[in-house]
């Protein structure tokens, strides 16, 4: 039963951030292969597109590390490649979500990896405590294969140098097998050849799903891999988690033409469709009644 119980908690999807004590480097750590899982299966995703979203949940799931309390980021990807839109969003509580959106005008096979994303962009936007409005930041992308043009963002963006690995592997029925990858981020002071070491170290990781899977924990995962001694800020752990439900639906309703939502009820459009997780909702007619009834009072 304990056995159980520790390999349960072993093998939960979580991330962990962590600091070098000169202070010179941090770093994030993300094991998510339920969360990719579950992407997976709720949007019914064939082996491209789980890949590509599994690394942009990963993305975002770095990125919300550095936040704090329900603080969150969402990493957005647009392109016109064989796909055309990547989403995640992810709270620094270990909340994450998203979903992939194919190119209908691509009618091509993919020759390459440049196919998949195509041009396009890379947009980081965080929505923090005390601004009104998201901060955010957009790149054009470099390679299209989310790690590199992350990277490319923190440089760019942020002026952070910064290493980043990505990755998905999957099994003999083309389902996620393991998610996961790790970002070092250069803080100021840093000399250049501690730069050019932790650099080398990650380049140096061949396969980062091999060794996500070899190991008991991301904390031994990182203490083998980098080259300085670190303490653990944060240990989180990552659930894939919508927070969709009938009642905001019905909330964002109200806020349309009356005459809208009447023809809505007339036609029988009653099913709505959650985005992120691909959750479906129907309206009743006392739901409509309800609305209408409160749309009418407000009117009056």
């Amino acid at each position: 039963m304990i056995e159980d119980t520790k390999k349960k908690f072993v093998g939960r999807d979580r991330y962990i951030r962590v600091i070098s004590r000169n202070g010179f480097f941090r770093a994030v750590a993300v094991k998510n292969t339920v969360t990719a899982q579950q992407a997976q299966k709720s949007h019914n995703l064939n082996e491209i597109n789980a890949y590509y979203l599994a690394k942009t949940l990963t993305a975002a799931a770095m990125v919300s590390a550095f936040l704090k309390g329900e603080e969150r980021v969402v990493v957005d990807v647009t392109g016109n490649g064989a796909i055309s839109k990547l989403y995640a969003e992810a709270l620094q509580v270990g909340e994450c979500r998203g979903f992939v959106r194919s190119n209908p005008d691509f009618n091509r096979e993919i020759e390459k990896m440049e196919d998949v994303i195509g041009d396009g962009y890379l947009t980081v936007s965080r929505i923090l405590y005390g601004r009104t409005e998201p901060v955010s930041g957009i790149v054009p992308i470099q390679n299209g294969d989310i790690a590199s043009d992350l990277a490319y963002y923190f440089v760019q963006s942020e002026q952070v140098n910064s290493a980043v690995i990505l990755d998905a592997s999957f099994d003999n029925n083309n389902i996620i097998a393991c998610s996961g990858g790790i970002v070092v981020q250069a803080m100021p002071g840093a000399l250049q050849e501690e730069i050019d070491a932790v650099v080398t170290a990650i380049t140096e990781i061949e396969d980062i799903c091999s060794e996500i899977e070899s190991h008991l924990t991301l904390e031994e995962l990182l203490k083998e891999h980098l080259p300085f001694d670190f303490d653990v800020i944060k240990n989180r752990q990552l659930d894939f988690f919508c927070r969709c439900n009938l009642s905001n639906y019905k909330h964002n309703l109200l806020m349309l033409p009356i005459k809208e939502v009447e023809e809505m009820q007339k036609d029988k459009q009653n099913e709505l469709v959650c985005q992120f997780c691909n959750k479906h909702y129907y309206l009743s007619d006392e739901d409509f009644k309800e609305m209408l009834d409160e749309m009418y009072a407000r009117n009056n």
